[in-house]
């Protein structure tokens, strides 16, 4: 572990074991021309893997401001066309968009592509980025040509914001972490987490409104039992993601010896 700034040399000789594959994380760039490994930013330079022969490098640093590196995943919302052949993102508040082709999708073509609306979140991967081009994002893993978890998220779920990038990153590359092991105990949840500092849960059926729930033209009398099962199942899984996002946004600034007091304060009366 040590503190490195961007343009320092890459504190692992590139010949020290060659069997080990490299995976490049936040922070850290590889020259197209030379092939030689660059930091990007100023951090923690970490080291860990991932799999077997397989090392994880990044660094380590606490920001509040997303600065899109190659091989990021992140959460973006669809804000718009670009020529008819892309789709412009937006990742965080206030900061430049990007743009997710619409062939960066699995076995895309120009006559079967996907129609995404603006307003509508997807999980992707930055697949470029630099100073001289737009950042550009696209839905496949580059590893099996498939979506690999990437593209559009189910509007059931429930997008939030986290301020503390560091606490993102530590949600998707530490398998230790306690975080969601606690909140699996409480709950059953699909998630997507963006190191861009957004967070996707779904939590049960999600946040989903029942047609039965609303339909006040029914005979009370005849689906009075019916409508009450499907009320209380829909309201306990939208107060169950509510409280698991109230669970996420405390722990990024709680230790690990406070994880236990949160969830139990999160899921009061659930």
């Amino acid at each position: 572990m040590s503190i490195i700034l961007p343009g320092d040399k890459f504190p692992v000789s590139r010949n020290h074991d060659e069997s080990i594959d490299i995976t490049l994380g936040p922070g850290l760039y590889k020259s197209v021309n030379s092939d030689t490994i660059l930091p990007v930013q100023a951090g923690i330079f970490q080291s860990k893997p991932i799999k077997k022969q397989q090392q994880l490098y990044y660094i380590d640093s606490n920001s509040r401001r997303y600065i899109p590196q190659t091989n990021d995943y992140v959460i973006g919302t669809i804000v718009g066309v670009v020529g008819g052949e892309s789709y412009k993102v937006s990742l965080q508040d206030f900061s430049s968009c990007v743009l997710l082709s619409m062939m960066a999708f699995p076995n895309a073509t120009k006559k079967n592509r996907p129609n995404l609306q603006i307003g509508q979140i997807v999980y992707a991967r930055v697949s470029n980025a630099g100073n001289e081009i737009e950042t550009e994002l696209e839905c496949i893993d580059p590893t099996t040509g498939k979506d690999g978890g990437f593209g559009l998220l189910d509007e059931s779920g429930y997008l939030f914001s986290i301020t503390n990038l560091n606490f993102t990153r530590e949600l998707l590359f530490n398998s230790e972490s306690p975080v969601l092991q606690k909140l699996s105990t409480r709950c059953k949840f699909e998630i997507a987490i963006g190191i861009n500092g957004k967070i996707w849960i779904k939590c049960g059926d999600g946040l989903v409104i029942n047609k039965s729930d609303v339909d006040m033209d029914i005979d009370e009398s005849s689906t009075n039992n019916k409508n009450s099962t499907t009320n209380i199942s829909s309201k306990k899984d939208i107060l169950v993601t509510l409280a698991a996002v109230k669970y996420l946004t405390a722990c990024q600034h709680k230790s690990p010896d406070q994880i236990d007091t949160v969830l139990t304060q999160s899921f009061i009366n659930i």
